[in-house]
């Protein structure tokens, strides 16, 4: 079935205008791939007033489960769109009293354990479940609402050109489950394309751009639980390791549990993924038709590959069109949404003609470096899960068992390097989110000052006063704004950013949109160059001339 644009106005669909001969835009950007990458990128183009047009396959949201953690940086963008009070029922916090992340060897002995860590840079869980349905479904929500974008449900891409000061795409109706009943294809303009458009990103194939492969390449098998009580005599989450079948267990939202089966060289390939195999697996756990409803059972290969170039004019990849990895380390739906935050601002300066040609190229810089270490490292976990030969199992237990300290936990800190970042240490982190006062208002720092936009912060002042006439005016012209602790500014009642500062060291720092560290200085009189050595990066020499 085939789909007009869902929007609540005709604004947003513009059509060709044969009296000039010159095809005005359908919209500022467009982007490939309606799934949780696509919709948050659309959202947050939206809300920096750029016009979106979002082509998707499929007429609604996949209502299955597929990611199920989801990081602490990420909920900090999600809710910078406005959605956290919607939000907040679908998560479940890690890392609180009592839930311990145990690796167990094929005889059930517990040979590390560690417990998740609750706080973090972004004052929220670092770790926390939750059902992507729930979220997809969300974000459809406030995707129709929004008047700015406009979605092509039931609509497949066929072809994608770069002509140079704009991209045009070929659209037809999706025809896979039934006719459309009117299969013409249409023609849709934009500035930029974004393919978000899945691991078989029909993007990234049109573009020609290769991938990276580590050769890693297991199959499991996903199998989602509901169960009718509480499970107490289950780990809250645990990795149980060779000779037997390697099995990942993780809370997969509230009330909801994931079981991941490692699919052996034994096992009958026709009938693995049936109801009657999972159910036979879920059984040594306790789990059967009685206690638990299973939700969805499904095989998935998993390999680690990223693109080489994430852009190729002005066509860019995000989420898993640009990277696939294994779900060792709960990043990948995380990535792609990194992918999106980090990708949103630069357009939106592109699009007002504010923005540097490089800024796309710095882009694919920034996230393709952060994923080749992020997939290595979730590739490096590979052969001690996925380890079965008895000799070598009985080493890696050993190695386990023996060590002072919790040799399987992954350090979950990729900083960002290269790109649009200052190399002086700071730069690459994310801010600090925590608790400030501004007169008779005390909340987390995106609450107080509104986020989206670039952040002068300082620590003792305010870093604006310090500013030449040259560098001010250039920071208006990124929108930038600023924030100080002391007298006129912010409080500090937890003393969180007095500690933070003096961590860094800084006086003063730039926080860029995506809420990752631009750079930092320790003398507050060297604001005037770091807002130079930003600006000087970002913005365009040439005279501001907004995409239309």
């Amino acid at each position: 079935m085939s789909e007009e644009p869902t929007t609540n106005t005709k604004t947003t669909k513009t059509t060709n205008d044969p009296a000039s001969g010159d095809p005005r835009p359908d919209a500022d950007v467009l982007i490939a791939g309606a799934g949780p990458v696509g919709q948050v990128l659309a959202l947050l183009l939206a809300r920096q007033g750029l016009r979106v047009s979002v082509v998707e396959r499929w007429a609604r949201p996949y209502p299955l489960p597929r990611a199920v953690t989801m990081s602490h940086d990420v909920q900090r963008v999600l809710r910078q769109l406005g959605l956290g009070t919607e939000l907040d029922p679908m998560l479940e916090p890690w890392g609180l009293d009592g839930q311990r992340f145990g690796f167990a060897d094929g005889s059930g002995l517990i040979v590390g354990e560690s417990a998740c860590p609750a706080s973090s840079e972004s004052g929220h869980a670092r770790m926390s479940g939750f059902s992507q349905p729930d979220l997809e479904t969300l974000l459809e929500r406030r995707v129709r609402a929004e008047p700015r974008i406009a979605q092509y449900r039931g609509h497949t891409l066929d072809a994608l050109t770069d002509d140079g000061d704009r991209v045009s795409a070929r659209i037809r109706p999706h025809t896979g489950l039934a006719p459309a009943p009117d299969g013409v294809p249409r023609t849709l303009r934009a500035a930029y394309a974004v393919g978000c458009d899945g691991a078989n990103s029909t993007v990234r194939a049109l573009l020609g751009l290769e991938l990276t492969d580590l050769g890693f390449s297991r199959d499991w098998l996903v199998v989602d639980v509901v169960p009718h009580a509480p499970p107490g005599w289950l780990p809250y989450a645990c990795q149980l390791l060779g000779p037997g079948r390697p099995t990942t267990l993780v809370p997969a939202g509230p009330g909801r549990r994931r079981w991941e089966f490692m699919i052996l060289p034994t096992d009958d390939r026709e009938s693995v993924d049936t109801d009657e195999n999972a159910w036979e697996l879920l059984a040594p756990f306790g789990v059967h038709p009685g206690n638990a409803e299973l939700v969805r059972h499904a095989r998935y290969t998993f390999r680690g590959r990223w693109a080489d170039r994430w852009n190729h004019g002005r066509v860019v990849l995000a989420g898993d069109a640009a990277h696939q990895m294994p779900p060792f380390t709960g990043q990948g739906l995380n990535s792609g949404i990194r992918d999106a935050a980090n990708l949103a601002w630069r357009l939106a300066l592109l699009v007002r003609g504010e923005g540097d040609e490089r800024l796309l190229a710095d882009y694919s810089a920034e996230r393709a470096g952060q994923l080749a270490r992020i997939i290595e490292d979730t590739v490096g976990l590979g052969p001690l899960i996925c380890m079965t030969d008895p000799a070598e199992c009985a080493r890696r237990d050993a190695l386990l068992g023996g060590s002072a300290g919790p040799v399987h936990e992954v350090r979950m800190n990729w900083t960002l390097r290269g790109g649009t970042l200052k190399d002086d240490g700071i730069g690459g982190g994310l801010g600090l989110q925590a608790r400030v006062g501004a007169g008779t208002r005390t909340g987390p720092l995106d609450e107080v000052i509104a986020p989206g936009t670039f952040l002068l912060l300082g620590r003792d002042q305010d870093p604006l006063d310090l500013l030449s006439p040259a560098r001010r005016t250039a920071w208006h012209r990124l929108g930038g704004r600023s924030a100080h602790f002391g007298p006129g500014g912010l409080t500090d009642p937890e003393g969180a950013y007095a500690a933070w500062f003096g961590r860094l060291p800084a006086s003063v720092v730039v926080i860029r949109p995506d809420f990752h560290l631009f750079g930092g200085a320790r003398d507050p009189h060297a604001a005037d160059d770091l807002v130079h050595h930003l600006t000087r990066h970002v913005l365009s020499e040439r005279a501001p001339h907004r995409w239309r």
